[in-house]
């Protein structure tokens, strides 16, 4: 087993690692979950986004500054009343995924409210959000208030190897891995501490459940404002989010009130949506493939906003996971009890609009679905939580003294 010293002369020596913020001189040791200093760091790292004009731009960094406010945290912290002689178990490695911007934010503050030291690998692709974001942290560290926070911090960022990452693993006693099954299953090969814990975060996907004979109750105002929550929940990362639905479930039988949604969607998807020449390619590609071979029953239109209406019951579900660029499945249901045959262990989050918790909880367990972790209303499907694909994250990156 490496020592941290050893790693970093190796990463030094081949040259493949930027250093975006901090060094490899990280604080020694854990702290206590939800540090005093930890709250005061980001309550002004969201005065700071939501200050921004260039953050004012982006959809998904205005989430993250209301998220890391002063009184969410608190609020995140009342759900944790149980802890007692509770800290961080030490240094965390965040593998964060290439197709959301603003995961490796969120990422850090978990690793930052669980009383951990950080090395957090930013995406791949040059998001605007994610610049952004690095250069306000810049901003921050400069404070002398924040040296110690910043002692934690080590964001990096390196092209796929596997030297790196094996290294990085080598020392570390817990990771984050989110980025799919490939990512998981090679960084599963990579050797770790004994007592490293591993979150691991692979490929998933998600669907709205609609009651159509409440949706039609809704005023022309009401029903504009719920397709633009779907519309958030969709289009900001072109479905490519494993919280992002791809198909929409139907209860009820009202055609009409159908029709009325989709139209809504289309008016704002025409008006705010810009697809790519590369996207729009990819999405008639997608399609060409969905209606050919066994996938009979379909009737399919392509434009910036695609339905895939199943009119047979011999269909495959699972060759419709990975749709994108505003591509849905829409399915008829008699009840929600025929919502199981389209559930998997990959299914993430329910949105839903004209039911309720309490009934697809109650779905679930009287059908003992293995997958379905989150059930959330439209509009909420981005909202990260420190329960994520039905794992505490704080509480799994934390450690209890025994008293």
């Amino acid at each position: 087993m490496q020592s941290l010293e050893d790693v970093v002369m190796s990463i030094k020596m081949n040259k493949e690692i930027k250093i975006i913020i901090g060094n490899f001189n990280l604080k020694d040791g854990p702290n206590d979950v939800f540090d005093k200093d930890t709250i005061l760091f980001l309550n002004d790292l969201s005065k700071e986004v939501l200050n921004s004009s260039i953050c004012k731009k982006f959809p998904d960094l205005v989430s993250f500054g209301f998220w890391c406010r002063r009184s969410n945290i608190r609020k995140i912290f009342n759900n944790y009343s149980f802890f007692k002689n509770r800290m961080g178990r030490g240094t965390v490695l965040h593998i964060t995924p290439s197709n959301v911007p603003t995961n490796f934010a969120y990422s850090m503050v978990f690793g930052l409210l669980s009383g951990n030291n950080n090395i957090i690998r930013l995406p791949s692709k040059n998001f605007i959000q994610v610049e952004v974001l690095c250069n306000i942290l810049k901003k921050l560290s400069k404070k002398r208030i924040y040296k110690i926070i910043f002692k934690r911090l080590l964001l990096i960022k390196y092209d796929n190897s596997d030297l790196i990452s094996s290294e990085l693993s080598e020392i570390v006693e817990a990771r984050i891995i989110w980025g799919g099954d490939n990512t998981v299953n090679k960084f599963k090969t990579f050797k770790t501490k004994p007592r490293c814990i591993d979150l691991a975060f692979a490929n998933r996907y998600s669907i709205s459940l609609i009651d159509s004979n409440k949706l039609i109750k809704l005023s022309s105002k009401n029903l504009s404002a719920l397709a633009k929550k779907f519309y958030n929940d969709t289009y900001t990362m072109d479905q490519f989010g494993c919280s992002s639905p791809n198909s929409v479930f139907w209860l009820g039988k009202n055609k009409i009130a159908k029709k009325k949604f989709w139209y809504e969607l289309n008016k704002i998807v025409n008006d705010k949506y810009d697809l790519d020449l590369s996207g729009a390619n990819k999405k008639i590609s997608n399609l060409m493939n969905y209606t050919l071979g066994k996938n009979k029953g379909l009737k399919v239109n392509i434009s910036n906003f695609s339905l895939i209406k199943l009119k047979s019951k011999k269909f495959n579900f699972g060759n419709f996971e990975n749709v994108s660029f505003g591509t849905f499945v829409e399915i008829d249901l008699k009840n929600i009890n025929h919502l199981q045959k389209y559930t998997s262990e990959k299914l993430q989050t329910i949105t839903y609009y004209g039911t309720n918790f309490k009934s697809i909880k109650k779905f679930i367990i009287k059908n003992k679905i293995k997958g379905i972790d989150r059930i959330v209303p439209i509009g909420n499907a981005f909202d990260l939580t420190p329960e994520w694909d039905g794992i505490d994250i704080i509480s799994t990156l934390s450690r209890t003294l025994g008293v």
